[in-house]
């Protein structure tokens, strides 16, 4: 196995800076798209087909005689059956989503390293450690839900989100706990948190940027339902395609400046 840092990836020799983590997540994507972002197609693009087809099954059969919501069955908001499928796709996209994520991170960390890691090799962590994966996202979660209800704890949120910012970066590379991951990202940021907090807030803006530029689903009053199910499957495949390499940009940029600066984290 080459054990050689992947081209454009510079030993640790000092704290990376935003624009060199950026730089090196673009190039890292540039020079390995299949190592990068398959592992998140893999998951993302059965998700966004099966709610496709969901939701055509669904508002063809069962909820013939309800009315068609803006977005399909994800922007459904009435009727108790139309709410818990919502309740069934979106607990499932996020623990697919969870799945996606680690692998995409064990996967960037592979290649940064010079390493060869293959589909199923960076999927088997993410799916055999995925109970703590899901507790890990449930913490967070939880705690920014409470938090936002006061100004004080919103104010509290960006601090905490740079000190466990590498949580799962940690949980996966270094085969800790989840607790013992997020006790060991609060030390490992200590004198990093700003720049991990430029790194989330640029790939923050490219995702509202990009997201401006997606089309959203158009009013009811003009089409049949059949036209509107087809327009919103479009939209969710654009969707689907343009959210998969904004995402792996963004956890190619914290696994990146995780992999710097746990060399100098004594």
């Amino acid at each position: 196995m080459n054990e050689e840092p992947a081209p454009g990836i510079r030993q640790p020799t000092d704290k990376p800076g935003v624009g060199e983590t950026l730089s090196a997540a673009f190039g890292l994507m540039r020079d390995y798209p299949r190592e990068t972002m398959l592992p998140l197609l893999t998951i993302q693009a059965p998700l966004v087909l099966g709610t496709i087809l969901l939701t055509i099954l669904l508002y063809s059969s069962v909820f013939a005689d309800q009315m068609y919501p803006e977005g399909g069955i994800i922007g459904a908001s009435e009727g108790g059956a139309q709410v818990f499928v919502l309740v069934i796709v979106v607990a499932a996209g996020a623990v697919l989503g969870v799945i996606g994520q680690g692998a995409t991170i064990v996967s960037v960390a592979a290649v940064a390293q010079g390493q060869s890691v293959t589909l199923s090799e960076a999927l088997d962590p993410a799916f055999t450690r995925l109970g703590g994966l899901i507790a890990l996202t449930v913490i967070f979660a939880v705690a920014g839900g409470l938090l936002a209800f006061t100004i004080v704890g919103l104010a509290v949120i960006p601090f905490l989100i740079a000190r466990f910012g590498i949580a799962y970066q940690v949980y996966l590379l270094e085969d800790l706990g989840p607790i013992d991951a997020l006790r060991q990202s609060w030390r490992t940021m200590n004198g990093n948190m700003l720049r991990l907090l430029g790194i989330l807030l640029v790939g923050l803006a490219l995702l509202l940027l990009i997201g401006l530029l997606v089309p959203v689903s158009p009013g009811s009053e003009s089409m049949t339902r059949g036209a509107r199910m087809a327009i919103d499957a479009l939209l969710q495949i654009l969707q689907g395609g343009v959210a998969i390499p904004v995402t792996v940009f963004a956890h190619a940029a914290v696994t990146l400046y995780y992999l710097r600066i746990r060399e100098e984290t004594p």
